[in-house]
């Protein structure tokens, strides 16, 4: 009887353990695709955006530099929400990602699904 109790509250342990690390991204609005952080645009080749995030953000102590995917359905705006292309950002640029809160560990860093992209003033 006892060794089933002990079992039991392993499992709960590890159930409580694994439940606390998925967290609610950066804005705490509980969704993953809400997850935004802001950066400096590094370089721009077309189809992928490297990028420095802003000091202080989570996304920096994952990495100094990210490449950040932009397919055909990355919504980009500029800072007055108005539709622009990717032609718009330039190297040296602030912008704001918002991605599904997913970082691929590499070198540099990758965000593969982007899906809005806010260039500020």
């Amino acid at each position: 009887m006892k060794i089933r109790a002990l079992v039991m509250a392993l499992l709960a342990t590890a159930l409580l353990i694994l439940s606390s690390c998925g967290g609610t991204g950066n804005n705490g609005a509980g969704s993953k695709d809400e997850v935004s952080f802001r950066a400096t645009v590094l370089e721009n080749n077309g189809s992928n955006l490297l990028v420095e995030p802003e000091e202080g953000s989570a996304e920096l102590r994952s990495a100094d530099k990210i490449s950040v995917h932009v397919s055909d359905d990355v919504k980009l705006f500029d800072s007055q929400d108005k539709g622009i292309n990717i032609d718009a950002i330039e190297a040296g640029d602030k912008v704001q990602i918002f991605y599904n809160g997913l970082i691929a560990e590499s070198y540099p860093a990758q965000i593969n699904k982007c899906y809005k992209i806010v260039l500020m003033d």
